[in-house]
């Protein structure tokens, strides 16, 4: 049978030892059928074929976000962006212009806030509830793991003290005894945005579509959504059924702490769920929080006494959980950032024998010895070198000065877990950085954000090449599940992505720029530029 789709007179970097490189790829069926040079290519071609010629184009794999919230990211998307906002001044200004937006009575939104624009101070409501105006407000952190609600929206919220949550996270109360409008961890922030209007399945519908478009614009295939349940799962069968799946997506199902029997024997219930581009037979736990605000889980305590309880009050239990599941035959991730989490996620795993199945998130400061650990336990480790786009060579930052100088030079340690030979998975964790991978190229290698004006590197660690953050996006994110992705070879999934050059080669200082023609996922071109 003639293939559907060609690409011919290009260079491929298939990642494929057997062959590294090619100039032509036939596809058919959503499977790669033909690699090689542009004759041989077109043998698999007749007149109904689209042939397609991309002299100066650059064909590599398509790109994989390892760690990615595509559901919730779509949501959060829709209010205002304070991503590089750095002074609580501008914050002020754009919450006056979005209540004038949206008019008195509404709900006021915003995500990526980033902790630097309070300038050192705690939060408080009194900050901004003028600016917010006549209505109700909520912000997400940049990290998500924090939300800034106004006075209005606690009031409706019905929030007047404390409240205990299954999962460690708390309302910050003030000297006064009444809550400051800051909302630490999930849990308490729901407290809050459950009190929103919902949006119709319509709008949820629509905006997660734009979202897979835009990340098919650069060069994105396909993500691991580390958030959701049934509700997720039902939201990917639908998008498919209707032809608007534009990417595969490895589904994380969410475990918490306060799932009770029924909620977790329903989760074993959907191991088996998938569709073509879907899979829900991995999980996701979080046993700490985040250093920023005090609640990632320390060996130490950090500089403010914070830091010394996870995010699972019953770590017995989370082990337990940890081999129901995984005698279940799950993929099991767990977000741990501070030090002790992350010793305790490996011990867990040692417990049951990952055997290569199982992942840890984030992983922002562990010592060697504990890096080390990755590869001799054959644990993934799934890492954002774009996170060190808030971070500080001076460590001035609210992340360093929190941790500690003496951890700091073990931060974001993704190229020295990879040279101790561990398998490194990339991603943003979309919507707390962006998602464009190209941001990720130039982090990874220079080790900081491209749009800095100081040009040292964050931290003693390894800096990734381009190569290697070429197969942390792609070979290495199929790892996980031992699926046949991220290469270009004769029977693997034709997803694939051209771009203007090189991008395992380019200059860091090119590849925020450099451009994507086309974008291919299960054969299909979900994205071509004009």
């Amino acid at each position: 049978m003639p293939a559907d789709l060609a690409i011919v007179d290009v260079a491929i970097r298939t990642l494929d030892p057997a062959m590294p490189t090619a100039e032509a790829i036939a596809v058919k069926d959503g499977v790669i059928v033909a690699l090689g040079t542009t004759a041989e290519v077109r043998e698999a071609c007749d007149a109904s074929t689209r042939v397609l010629s991309g002299r100066g184009w650059h064909v590599t794999p398509g790109l994989v976000d390892g760690h990615q919230h595509l559901l919730m990211g779509a949501q959060i998307g829709r209010g205002i962006n304070f991503d590089r906002v750095a002074t609580l001044d501008r914050v002020r200004e754009l919450l006056r212009e979005e209540r004038r937006r949206v008019g008195p009575g509404a709900w006021v939104r915003g995500y990526a806030f980033e902790y630097a624009a309070l300038g050192g101070l705690e939060y408080h409501h009194s900050l901004i509830d003028d600016a917010a105006g006549d209505g109700p407000m909520l912000i997400h952190s940049l990290d998500v793991h924090t939300g800034f609600a106004n006075a209005e929206a606690l009031r409706i919220a019905g929030i007047t003290g404390s409240r205990e949550f299954a999962d460690g996270a708390f309302i910050v109360i003030g000297d006064d005894g009444l809550p400051t409008g800051e909302l630490r961890e999930m849990a308490a922030i729901q407290s809050v945005w459950s009190h929103e209007p919902a949006p119709s399945a319509e709008d949820r519908m629509s905006w997660v579509v734009d979202a897979i478009r835009a990340q098919n614009a650069v060069g994105i295939t396909g993500v691991h959504n580390m958030d959701g349940g049934r509700e997720t799962l039902e939201a990917l069968e639908a998008l498919e059924a209707q032809g608007l799946l534009g990417m595969r997506v490895r589904q994380h199902n969410w475990v918490d702490p306060a799932d009770d029997e029924d909620a977790l024997a329903d989760i074993v219930s959907r191991r088996d769920l998938h569709g073509r581009r879907w899979t829900a037979n991995s999980l996701k736990f979080m046993l700490d929080g985040v250093i920023d605000t005090g609640t990632a889980w320390l060996e130490e305590p950090d500089t403010h006494g914070a830091g010394t309880d996870p995010m699972w009050p019953d770590v017995e239990r989370y082990r337990r959980t940890i081999k129901r599941f995984h005698d279940a035959g799950f993929y099991i991730t767990t977000h741990a950032i501070g030090d002790r989490a992350v010793r305790e996620v490996l011990d867990a795993y040692a417990a049951v024998g990952s055997n290569g199945r199982h992942r840890i998130e984030h992983i922002e400061a562990p010592p060697p010895e504990t890096q080390r650990r990755f590869a001799t336990e054959r644990v993934h480790a799934s890492m954002q070198p774009v996170h060190m786009r808030w971070l500080n060579p001076d460590m001035s930052d609210p992340w360093s000065e929190r941790l500690g100088i003496h951890r700091c030079r073990h931060a974001m340690p993704s190229g020295d877990i990879w040279a101790m030979g561990a398998n490194v998975v990339l991603g943003s964790d979309w919507p707390v950085a962006p998602y464009d991978p190209r941001f990720g190229f130039f982090a990874a290698q220079m080790r900081r954000a491209h749009d800095v004006d100081d040009p040292r590197p964050v931290g003693e660690s390894r800096a990734l090449t381009g190569l290697q953050t070429l197969e942390g996006y792609t070979v290495n994110a199929a790892r996980v599940d031992g699926g046949e992705g991220g290469v270009l070879r004769v029977g693997a999934p034709a997803d694939l992505v051209a771009w203007g050059d090189d991008i395992a080669s380019v200059s860091p200082d090119d590849v925020i720029d450099l451009p994507v023609h086309l974008t291919v996922v299960d054969g299909e071109i979900v994205h071509q530029s004009a």
